[in-house]
């Protein structure tokens, strides 16, 4: 019996089929299934039926799972309470929202090369629901993502918080003072697509005044929002920390709203609730770069005073 066996059968079981594990582990499929059989020979039983379309843990299966995910457990605590960081090797595949994308992760990035060169970190922007996705699928090992995220699949732990407001153009007049949902339902809103953590966010504080907007524009990209919103096409939803260019130059200004947006949350989630090595290196790395530099925490850019 190997680790590596052990590795294929925990990854089979709790993502599904033999393809999404081999993705997870970056092997051929065909080296999955073998490990597979050999355990299957090993132990004398098999561990594995088909269920529709995917695979399941037979009662054996089942039995067997905890007790792989504490060998995987195991191996990944000596090798860092033994191994040296120069030593630990590996490709890691993550994903980030675009948040994340512009404020923490390049920083990040540069930490983990100087500290654990032999890693490989590729890194893909998306939106959170299609990072969920792709991580159940096993074509991650781990995401920053927004939040809440209640899936069984997914072990995740807070990560930062985005506190969000409505930017406009000063070309766009709105009342003086504070303003709440009712004011803004018959303007134009640009948020996130529809479905997403903020598009959901933004319809919830209108429907917590008991109304609708009238007209909403969608858009994944955080940059071309803030430039809708500089053309005058609607207010836009995003953190004013990541529009403190143009704050400053006046371009755009903050709405004073009462109540406030809240913040969007962020998470780090992985498959399975285990990650190799390698990904909890990266995760390590992304936690000490926020924790180091309080400002990641996108809060209001002090320059930014609200403004009707």
């Amino acid at each position: 019996m190997t680790l590596r066996q052990l590795e294929a059968f925990y990854w089979i079981a709790r993502l599904g089929s033999f393809h999404a594990a081999a993705r997870h582990l970056h092997v051929a499929q065909p080296s999955v299934s073998a490990r597979v059989r050999e355990l299957e020979r090993h132990l004398g039983v098999p561990l594995f039926e088909r269920s529709g379309r995917g695979l399941r843990p037979t009662a054996k299966g089942r039995d067997l799972l905890p007790y792989a995910g504490r060998m995987i457990e195991l191996a990944d605590e000596i090798g860092q309470r033994v191994g040296e960081r120069e030593a630990l090797r590996g490709r890691v595949r993550f994903g980030v929202t675009s948040v994340p994308a512009v404020t923490w992760m390049p920083r990040a990035m540069k930490r983990l090369a100087q500290a654990y060169p032999g890693i490989e970190a590729e890194f893909v922007v998306d939106a959170s629901e299609s990072l969920r996705a792709q991580l159940l699928r096993g074509e991650l090992d781990l995401a920053f993502l927004a939040g809440p995220l209640a899936d069984p699949g997914i072990a995740t732990r807070p990560l930062t918080r985005a506190p969000m407001a409505w930017l406009r153009s000063p070309d766009l007049l709105l009342p003086t003072g504070p303003l709440g949902p009712a004011d803004l339902a018959e303007i134009p809103i640009i948020t996130d697509s529809r479905g997403s953590f903020l598009h959901t966010l933004a319809l919830d504080w209108f429907r917590a005044a008991g109304v609708e907007p009238r007209r909403h524009n969608g858009c994944t990209i955080l940059q071309t929002r803030l430039q809708l919103a500089r053309a005058g096409l609607g207010v836009a939803i995003a953190p004013p920390r990541l529009a403190a260019r143009e704050l400053a130059e006046g371009s755009l200004r903050l709405i004073d709203t009462a109540p406030p947006l809240p913040a969007l949350e962020y998470f780090a989630a992985i498959a399975g609730g285990t990650a190799s090595l390698p990904a909890k290196a990266v995760l390590d790395i992304a936690l000490e770069t926020i924790a180091a530099e309080p400002s990641l925490e996108i809060g209001l850019p002090e320059h930014a005073a609200p403004r009707g």
